[in-house]
């Protein structure tokens, strides 16, 4: 019945009750992530108008992840990935509150955001690795294309439903209450993993415990890979060229289309819903095989509709551009990531993850940086062209690659 009404794999993800858990953890989390970011990239421009400082802070949380990931990856497999994940969250959750404190009295300045945006990140370079490492654990594999697409269209799901709230919040009550919001979600993410029910592996040989010998064996596995590799390079394009677009929406919505913090919420909730649309898509398609071919259809349009977007200073047909940018960015995330889990040796899962996660946040953090700076001399819009014209040139020269490990990628490891 499920499948006449369309709904696909989708279905058979939800049929896990740990999936179940874990994605209402993670619902109402992302909605307040989505709040946060929101909410301290409008507290960004407020105190600073200042494109430079909006890339400084949208690096700030996601630097960490560069130095850190890697190491964030060895000790999730070492110790475990719902541990790991877990203590991250929970940590996470204190950070966001001394954050939400500091705004409250009014004690926050661009420097202190910074170094409080920094530790934030610093949280997130562990959570990252184990949490997309551990879906493979909560679903059958077969059943993991579906995970994943639900996972991603969950996330950018309170992209769609988060700025909206974060606009109403922001204009009611002001700034300060959606920073306690995403307190809150951080705390219902971390128990939620705490349910989470799981099988006692069989214990395997006891090894001791090197850390920079396990980074390095699984630097030389992912290097060795070649689909693996060249699907990551498909991410560096996304990450450097494309997706710093997001920290740059506060002066677009300011200085291009003339509005405020609204029209900032109108333009991250189409990007939201049209990423919503795509997750929801890869998810009830529900199978690995095709996903190259998607994934590299899918990115080739993101790219012309960011140029669409550039182009315009009607709000509308930004918005539309914005939709689509979103539902193919999303549906080569997807598919991107699908195939690294399908692809990769259990043993090195987190490990591979996190150098995934390191190419897909130093990319936004460094283009971040980049267009922020250009935007300050140039104005918005030149710049995010610019990248994706770069985005274009690049993809053209790695599409090819990605397409030739097609079979390898796609083969079935049941």
């Amino acid at each position: 019945m499920a499948r006449s009404l369309g709904l696909g794999g989708i279905t058979d993800a939800f049929s896990s009750r740990n999936f179940r858990i874990f994605w209402t953890g993670n619902f109402v989390h992302n909605i307040t992530v989505w709040v946060n970011r929101m909410a301290l990239g409008w507290l960004t421009w407020e105190l600073t108008h200042s494109g430079t400082w909006l890339g400084l802070i949208g690096a700030a949380g996601m630097l960490p992840m560069v130095f850190v990931g890697p190491l964030a990856g060895v000790t999730a497999d070492r110790f475990g990935h719902r541990l790991q994940l877990v203590t991250a969250t929970y940590i996470g959750a204190i950070t966001a509150f001394v954050t939400a404190m500091m705004v409250a009295f009014d004690a926050i300045s661009p420097f202190s955001l910074l170094a409080l945006t920094l530790l934030s990140g610093l949280t997130r370079a562990f959570n990252i690795p184990a949490r997309s490492a551990m879906v493979h654990a909560l679903v059958e594999r077969r059943h993991l294309s579906s995970a994943i697409g639900v996972n991603s269209a969950t996330y950018y799901g309170g992209n769609f439903i988060g700025p909206a709230l974060a606009g109403l919040i922001i204009s009611v009550w002001g700034i300060k209450p959606a920073f306690f919001a995403y307190v809150i979600g951080e705390l219902i993410a971390a128990t939620s993993f705490v349910l989470l029910r799981f099988e006692n592996a069989p214990a395997g040989p006891k090894r001791k415990f090197d850390l920079f010998g396990d980074l390095i064996a699984g630097a030389r596995y992912t290097f060795r890979n070649r689909g693996i590799l060249s699907l990551m390079m498909l991410s560096a394009v996304m990450a450097l060229f494309l997706q710093p677009y997001m920290d740059m929406l506060p002066g677009m919505a300011d200085k291009v289309f003339g509005m405020g913090a609204e029209g900032l919420a109108f333009l991250t909730s189409a990007t939201g819903a049209g990423a919503m649309c795509g997750g929801l898509w890869i998810a009830q398609r529900g199978r690995i095989g095709g996903l190259v071919r998607i994934h590299v259809i899918m990115l080739a349009g993101a790219i012309v509709m960011m140029l669409a977007f550039v182009a315009t200073d009607i709000l509308v047909a930004a918005m539309a551009a914005l939709f689509a940018v979103g539902f193919c960015l999303i549906s080569a995330h997807s598919s991107n990531m699908t195939l690294v889990q399908n692809a990769v040796d259990g043993d090195f899962r987190a490990r591979v993850i996190s150098f995934s996660g390191v190419v897909g946040v130093s990319g936004p953090a460094l283009g971040a940086l980049i267009i922020g700076w250009a935007a300050t001399q140039l104005g918005f819009r030149l710049p995010i062209g610019v990248s994706a014209v770069v985005a274009l040139a690049a993809f053209a020269l790695i599409a090819r690659m990605v397409l030739a490990r097609a079979p390898e990628l796609e083969a079935s490891k049941l």
